[in-house]
């Protein structure tokens, strides 16, 4: 009975940040298209039950996360108590934990589905995952403490979900190469430069907050000035990386389109880029993101189904 009084609906969608979780589609949209353009074929149905796995873990993977930042938080009267929602709404945090826990087992049972159909690969895929998304607050020196944070999930989000998603569509049908490997990196490349932007972004935006709570991210070691600089650059390169894509021959010419939106989202993030504000300017860089997130997706499966 007591998780039912605590365990509400705004407070689920608080703690699992569920309303970010339909973004998750596009990563499986890119997948099958690269699956589908180099290998002819989509198995579906491995499709949707890594989208469900996917889907579930995200959820556990932030519930997780605010439950360990609690506990790991140095700024107990502020962060803890004011921002972290597990303090703010004064929320159990055995119940947290087992929210999170639970989740993650919930997400373990597609997962083994998954495996027993494509086999040992996607075993160790998912065994990377979880061990990026468990450890990215917890341990005594979790990855959101460190200058790697930001690639790292950024490579996991927009690289390693996609590759997950072509091995299981092509399995049966076609070996999964290291030529494939390297191919699905390049193309996924801009979606993780983008990426890493917005995680840039989010560590520059909490910079101070970071630095009380020890978690001493790269946007520390650059400071304001210099993570502008590099979200900027990083933003441009992930922009125009498509035309690369296609003059090497790998993308279809649709997804050259896609380095329109660069100007279009550098004026979005200009706010940003002047003041790194968490509730003032940050969600300029999460919406301008998210239309390339969205639109690069959308112009692959476009040149590859039409």
């Amino acid at each position: 009975m007591e998780q039912q009084r605590w365990l509400t609906w705004p407070v689920f969608y608080e703690l699992t940040e569920i309303y970010t979780a339909p973004l998750n589609v596009m990563w499986f949209v890119l997948g099958a298209a690269i699956a589908q353009y180099y290998a002819g074929t989509v198995n579906w149905l491995n499709v949707g039950l890594c989208l469900l796995v996917v889907f579930i873990f995200d959820l556990a993977v932030n519930v997780a996360d605010n439950y360990y930042d609690y506990r790991h938080a140095h700024d107990r009267e502020g962060y803890a108590l004011q921002t972290n929602p597990v303090g703010r709404l004064a929320l159990p945090v055995g119940g947290v934990a087992g929210l999170a826990w639970g989740l993650y087992a919930l997400a373990a049972i597609p997962g083994i589905v998954l495996v027993l159909r494509t086999g040992w690969p996607v075993a160790v895929f998912g065994a990377i995952g979880y061990a990026i998304g468990i450890f990215y607050t917890a341990g005594p020196r979790p990855i959101n403490a460190t200058p790697f944070s930001a690639a790292i999930v950024a490579l996991a989000i927009a690289f390693l979900i996609q590759l997950t998603c072509v091995y299981v569509s092509i399995y049966g049908q076609r070996p999964l190469t290291w030529g494939i490997v390297g191919t699905t990196f390049l193309l996924c490349l801009p979606l993780t430069l983008i990426f890493f932007t917005l995680q840039m972004a989010n560590d520059t935006a909490d910079r101070e907050e970071d630095i009380a709570n020890h978690r001493y991210t790269l946007a520390y070691y650059l400071g304001q000035a210099g993570s502008v600089k590099l979200i900027q650059a990083f933003l441009i390169i992930g922009s125009c990386w498509p035309l690369v894509n296609v003059i090497l021959g790998i993308a279809p010419s649709w997804t050259a389109l896609a380095v329109i939106l660069l100007p279009v989202m550098w004026r979005g993030m200009r706010p940003f880029f002047a003041v790194q504000d968490k509730q003032k300017t940050f969600m300029t860089t999460v919406k301008s993101a998210s239309l390339f997130f969205i639109a690069y997706p959308l112009l692959f499966a476009l040149g590859t189904w039409l």
